[in-house]
């Protein structure tokens, strides 16, 4: 099976929904670093393309679902 390591040498399966594969819908430009607080977020640096694959409506939630290179 597929899998990643994250940065601490853990296996991570690779969940077809979550592939690199899924399109985007939309574009972020990075303008604040923020760096990963849990295993399902990303950490990105100013002037970073953030690739939106998931924008769920706001009463649900305040995050959406992106992809930065293959994260």
């Amino acid at each position: 099976s597929l899998f990643q390591v994250d940065n601490k040498g853990n296996h991570l399966l690779v969940h077809e929904e979550s592939s690199i594969n899924v399109p985007a819908i939309a574009a972020a430009h990075v303008i604040k670093r923020y760096i990963a607080q849990a295993a399902d977020e990303l950490s990105f640096e100013v002037g970073d393309i953030v690739s939106v694959i998931d924008m769920p409506p706001k009463e649900l939630t305040t995050w959406w679902r992106g992809k930065h290179g293959f994260q």
